[in-house]
Parts: C-alpha cells; sequence; structure tokens
C-alpha cells in the first residue's frame, strides 16, 4: 500500500476543526445556490476564490480571521447551515475520518438566534446517517468577550440535554484580543458542569498567557506553536507542557500557510513527538487552507520519516484524547483493526 492510499484509507480521528473554515469551494458555491434560491442576496460572489490562504502569498495568521465572514455569509440561515454542516461531515467521512469534534461559536443573524445556530447543527449532527461518529465543541471567541457567559450557558444546557453529542467548550479567536484570565471563570463554570475544554495556546508568543493556560490543565490545547524555546516559547514552559502531557492538537498546513512556522520541516511537530509530548494530527481550517486529514498525515510522514506503522499509531493514540471516551472502544477496535489487517 504505497503513502497516498495509506493516509486516505486509514481510520483517522479529526480533533481540531472549525465548521466555517472548512467549507470546501463546492460546498460553499452549493450554499450560493441554495441561497440564491431562496432569494437571499449574500456578499460572497467575488470572495470565494479569496477563501484560501497558501504558504506563497502575503497572508498571516491575523488574516485569516477576516476570512470566516465569507463563510458566515453563508451559514446565515439555519437551512444553508445545515446543509453545510452536513456536507462538511461527509467529506471527512469520504476522507477516511471514523470520528470528529467538530467546533463552531454560536451566532446571532437576521434569520435565527444564537440558540437556533446552536440547535441546527446539533440535530444535523444526530440524524443518523453517517458512518463518522460526530460530536460538537463549542466555541468562545476571543473578541466577543461579552457574549463568554451566554456561550457558556448555551454550552452547559446543551451538554446535559445531549451529553452524547455536545463533548466541550474551547477558546479561540484573535490571540491578540483579549485575555485568559477574563475566559477562566466561564470555561471553569463549563468544566464543573461536565464539558471537556480545550484552548488555543501559543499561537503567538505570550509567555504569561501560555503558563496560565498550561496550568489550568485543559484536557487538549490547539497548535502550541510558541512554547518550545526554539519557537518564541522559554525552558519553563516547555517543561510545563512536557510534564502536564496535555495532549497538542497540531495542524501542520495551517501553521505553514499562516506563517505562523516558516516550513513544514521546521514545524515544531518534531520538537513535540521526540518528547513524547501527546500529539494528534488535525485540519484547522480545509476550507482556507485546502487540505484534507489524508494530506495532513502524509505530509507528516514525509517531512519527519514517520514509517506506515507509526503513523497509523498516531490515529490510534488519537482516540485517548478524544472528549467523548463512551466513543474511544469504538474507535480504537476500528483502527485495531485496520492495523491488523493490513500487517502495521
Amino acid at each position: 500500500m504505497n503513502l497516498d492510499t495509506l493516509c486516505r484509507e486509514m481510520p483517522k480521528i479529526e480533533l481540531h476543526a472549525h465548521l466555517n473554515g472548512s467549507l470546501s469551494r463546492s460546498t460553499m458555491l452549493s450554499l450560493q445556490r441554495y441561497l440564491a434560491d431562496l432569494g437571499i442576496k449574500d456578499k460572497t460572489n467575488v470572495f470565494i476564490n479569496e477563501f484560501q490562504m497558501s504558504s506563497g502569498d502575503s497572508k498571516t495568521l491575523l488574516d485569516a480571521f477576516s476570512l470566516f465572514t465569507i463563510a458566515h455569509e453563508l451559514t446565515s440561515v439555519p437551512e444553508s447551515l445545515a446543509m453545510a454542516t452536513d456536507m462538511t461531515l461527509r467529506e471527512f467521512e469520504e476522507d477516511g475520518c471514523c470520528y470528529i469534534e467538530l467546533r463552531s461559536t454560536p451566532r446571532q443573524t437576521p434569520h435565527m438566534t444564537h440558540k437556533q445556530y446552536l440547535e441546527t447543527i446539533v440535530q444535523t449532527m444526530r440524524n443518523e446517517k453517517f458512518s463518522i461518529i460526530p460530536c460538537l465543541i463549542i466555541s468562545i471567541n476571543r473578541s466577543s468577550p461579552n457574549d463568554v457567559e451566554m456561550i457558556t450557558n448555551l454550552a452547559i444546557e446543551y451538554h446535559r440535554k445531549y451529553p452524547d453529542t455536545v463533548v466541550g467548550i474551547e477558546l479561540s479567536g484573535n490571540p491578540a484580543v483579549g485575555r485568559f484570565s477574563h475566559f477562566l471563570p466561564s470555561l471553569t463554570r463549563a468544566r464543573e458542569a461536565g464539558l471537556k475544554v480545550t484552548l488555543h495556546c501559543g499561537e503567538i508568543p505570550n509567555q504569561q498567557e501560555i503558563t496560565e493556560m498550561l496550568k489550568f490543565r485543559p484536557e487538549r490545547i490547539g497548535h502550541g506553536v510558541c512554547i518550545h524555546p526554539n519557537y518564541g516559547g522559554n525552558e519553563e514552559i516547555w517543561q510545563l507542557l512536557c510534564k502536564s502531557q496535555i495532549p497538542v492538537e497540531l495542524c501542520l498546513t495551517s501553521n505553514v500557510n499562516t506563517k505562523s512556522t516558516p516550513s513544514y520541516s521546521a514545524h515544531h511537530f518534531k520538537e513535540l513527538y521526540n518528547a513524547n509530548v501527546p500529539i494528534v494530527l488535525g485540519t484547522d481550517d480545509k476550507g482556507i487552507f485546502a487540505t484534507s486529514l489524508s494530506q495532513e498525515y502524509r505530509i507528516c510522514a514525509e517531512t519527519f520519516g514517520i514509517d506506515p506503522s507509526k503513523l497509523v499509531r498516531l490515529s490510534l493514540r488519537a482516540c485517548d484524547y478524544i472528549f467523548s471516551h463512551d466513543k474511544k472502544k469504538t474507535l480504537s477496535d476500528r483502527i485495531l483493526n485496520f492495523i491488523n489487517k493490513n500487517a502495521l
């Protein structure tokens, strides 16, 4: 089995994917046509071609956040949001993903409330027509501090109502905006209500905030670019991560395309992998970065010399880091069957 086939066919776990950033071009065009049929005008006609970032353009991490507004135009009504969720889950499914924790921030639009936004995604996930197991992480946006309590309340309410679907809460958004201490009480309250927590951590150098986040001991962190001393961190926070064994959601193409890291070969994957820090590969925003989870695994194998057996076991170990722990055995058995069948 060649590497491309292996990466595509191996069962994979996706733990870091934002819904609106994951819309493919074909999904966006379908949503655009659907809204036109409803007579709803959107402003995306001239912008869909701009809904991408590559390593060769001038866009950086901070530019990525403005691209979400393009997708938001297309998911502004419940019907198009449901379509976007359905089509995105099917694309991950077709790429060999057997489990996903998709994440999104509840939004209010002229056509739906925050609660209707959340209800739409949850009901789409729960219609039981997927072979992929979909779960939801509810996002708190650092750029909307006034919404924190409301979103936390919704997350707790929906976790109690649908504990097998709404499994976590996260803090994301522009890392240069806001202070972690402002969000800490809400995240603590969500955790006490049973939600798991993941934090976008260390996307930019901010040693004080990284220290605060790691001492909070979230169940996972995302990116972790600026933790190792070679990447804008320091020895103290690096050792704090190594000792805590907090799993890190790594998004190779995202980090390269946002210029957070200069190249794949310079990515901090190798430091984390060699230090035995728990890691799981993710896409972040597969639409914006024109990637797939299969592609992320292939890039990882080619860049860092990970052989097929070890590559598949990266996916197997990801089962230990999911927030829906009752699904762990089902997923690990599926991946083990693949390993045994292919003598890996």
